[in-house]
């Protein structure tokens, strides 16, 4: 009678300390987790049912570890947060695959992505044509954004500043320059790329958001090169 007794206050104690870890580690739909938060969840998973299968095993043999995994999860999602090659190394980068119309290839069997599981994503969308998509980027976490080339108010999907520091990698993919971008900060009366919080290119031209004001400035008209 003890064991049944002990087996259910070790069901109702881990019900929820993990609900507990999982608030304390975010707020994060099941369709958002990283491949870091993926393996997390499953070792927690693990934990629960060894501890819940051993009879001699304390409480305390698995809520050392459950701790110790919530809290690193804690501290990987600060160092993402902060330190951009960090989060590349663990969250990836997202890839276009469709722009204007095409699909890009080479990008397609760099990610293991076949032409059905594309097809089929954009039949989901109510698409009837890859010519009426202006960006299809998989994402990070494996899901598939499509932009219609109708609805899509920018010309290249990816930030060209983030939280005050060039994007070098999407600058050269989307073959701007930084003296073209520093000019249209100077019209928006942008003195320094430390003040933007984000800086994309729009079909009316470079569009900023600065740190101070988290409205958008106006974009100054600006027609991009070649």
């Amino acid at each position: 009678m003890n064991e049944y007794i002990n087996l259910i206050f070790k069901c109702v104690f881990f019900y929820f300390m993990i609900i507990l870890a999982l608030r304390i580690m975010g707020k994060r739909e099941v369709g958002e987790l990283s491949i870091f938060d993926i393996v997390i969840y499953l070792v927690m998973s693990e934990l629960l049912a060894l501890s819940l299968t051993e009879k001699d095993g304390t409480v305390f043999r698995t809520l050392i570890p459950l701790i110790t995994l919530a809290s690193l999860q804690i501290i990987v999602a600060y160092l993402i947060m902060k330190f951009e090659k960090f989060r590349d190394l663990i969250d990836g980068k997202p890839t276009i695959l469709i722009h204007n119309g095409r699909i890009n290839q080479s990008a397609m069997k760099k990610e293991r992505y076949n032409i059905d599981d594309l097809m089929m994503q954009i039949r989901e969308s109510s698409i009837g044509s890859i010519s009426e998509i202006a960006f299809a980027i998989l994402e990070t976490n494996g899901k598939l954004t499509i932009m219609k080339t109708n609805d899509c108010k920018v010309k290249y999907p990816f930030p060209l500043i983030q939280d005050g520091k060039l994007q070098h990698a999407n600058i050269h993919d989307g073959r701007f320059s930084v003296s073209e971008i520093l000019e249209s900060m100077k019209k928006n009366g942008i003195e320094n790329i430390k003040q933007v919080f984000l800086c994309l290119y729009t079909k009316q031209g470079f569009s900023f958001i600065t740190k101070t004001n988290l409205e958008p400035l106006t974009p100054c008209e600006h027609e991009k090169h070649a």
